[in-house]
């Protein structure tokens, strides 16, 4: 009896120490390996062999770096069934590499007109990971800028302005960037016109003459650009000659047409009308010939500046300087004028008792009768156009 008691005694014992052992080897087992690993007891089987492998680092702008991969040999405990056998935890410390930055990197941007300037910029972020370094690298990134146009300033070709008239334009600039503003940089317009901030010259000349002058525009981005012009102003073309003088049949004639205002030298021609024969007008303006008579006419000449203005004479009469004869016959004496192939009466003046009695005054005949109050006979003049003018009497 006292030896089952004491079986029973010594069973109990070896079952609480065994508990014991194995809790403490437990408790023990959770605080080396935090992460799960654990120390079997008796018989059970070995853990699974542990490999660290460091993370590799690549950083990519102008050049790499590269860590190597560090490798922890394994440790293996065979399994063994060992009564109560506590196998001592192995821990492998931690190897921490560093986080290795790449700094951002920039390409200057660089301006050669008309190459595009581009700016890359490489971007390289860092980020702890559980089990060490992660490194993280963009792809670069691309800006093109293109660059702008040299600013300049349009030649223009400057009308011509007239003083009375209005006068209105615009000056082109080209290139730049916008906004552009206009000012006056040296000289002076004619007096009445003025030039705008937007580039326009406006107003109403007052005075004519040539002015020089400069102007600078200046663009949004801060840039500038100079010209210089000249400005023509004249006073309104007008054609002076209201009158022409007479043209003696047989003779040689000229006459000169003129004007004022505008640009000069003039361009005249014939828009009305017709000259007599044998006359013509030069584009310089001189009506010039010899003609051999005939009806009085009438013209209207033009006369045209250099810068395309136009401007009308009146009508201009071209007459005949009148070739008067003088017929004296028994009773009387005949004044007739001769207009080349026309005659014309200009006075019959009777005498000695004797009347005038006008048969023809005027075209191609002139015919005049002088009667006596008494006792004598009938006298006359005749001037008619036969191959020419022929006056008789009797």
């Amino acid at each position: 009896m006292r030896r089952l008691l004491a079986v029973s005694l010594w069973i109990l014992a070896t079952a609480g120490v065994t508990y014991v052992a194995s809790a403490a080897v437990t408790l023990v087992d959770l605080q080396v390996f935090p992460q799960g690993e654990r120390v079997e007891v008796l018989t059970r089987p070995a853990p699974p062999p542990t490999t660290t492998i460091l993370p590799t680092v690549t950083a990519t702008s102008g050049g790499s770096t590269t860590v190597p991969t560090a490798t922890v040999p394994t440790t293996s405990v065979p399994a063994t069934s060992v009564p109560a056998t506590t196998v001592p935890a192995t821990s492998v410390p931690a190897t921490t590499v560093p986080a290795t930055t790449v700094p951002a990197t920039t390409v200057p941007a660089t301006t050669v007109e008309p190459t595009p300037a581009t700016t890359v910029v490489s971007t390289t972020t860092t980020v702890p990971g559980a089990g060490g370094v992660s490194t993280t690298t963009r792809p670069p990134t691309t800006t093109t800028t293109r660059p702008l146009p040299p600013l300049a300033i349009d030649a223009v070709d400057m009308a011509v302005g007239t003083v009375g008239s209005a006068y209105d334009l615009d000056l082109v600039a080209t290139g730049g960037q916008s906004p552009d503003t206009w000012q006056m940089a040296a000289g002076v317009l004619p007096p009445g016109l003025a030039l705008s901030s937007a580039g326009r010259i406006s107003g109403i000349p007052q005075a004519s003459g040539q002015f020089a002058f400069s102007v600078r525009v200046a663009d949004g981005s801060g840039r500038s650009a100079s010209a210089s012009f000249v400005l023509t102003t004249t006073n309104v073309l007008r054609v002076l000659t209201a009158t022409l003088p007479e043209v003696e049949a047989g003779s040689a004639y000229q006459a000169t047409l003129q004007a004022t205002g505008g640009t000069p030298p003039y361009r005249w021609t014939v828009i009305d009308g017709r000259l007599p024969d044998g006359l013509v007008l030069t584009a310089d303006g001189v009506v010039s010939g010899t003609s051999s008579g005939g009806s009085p006419t009438s013209v209207v000449a033009a006369a045209t500046d250099s810068s395309g203005r136009v401007a009308h004479s009146g009508e201009l009469a071209v007459a005949f300087a009148a070739d008067r004869r003088t017929v004296a016959a028994r009773g009387g004496t005949v004044f007739v004028d001769v207009f080349g192939d026309s005659v014309s009466l200009f006075l019959a003046s009777p005498a000695d008792g004797f009347s005038a009695i006008v048969v023809e005054s005027a075209g191609f005949r002139v015919e005049v009768q002088f009667v006596p109050l008494q006792g004598d006979a009938t006298s006359w003049v005749v001037c008619e156009v036969a191959d020419g003018v022929v006056c008789t009497h009797g």
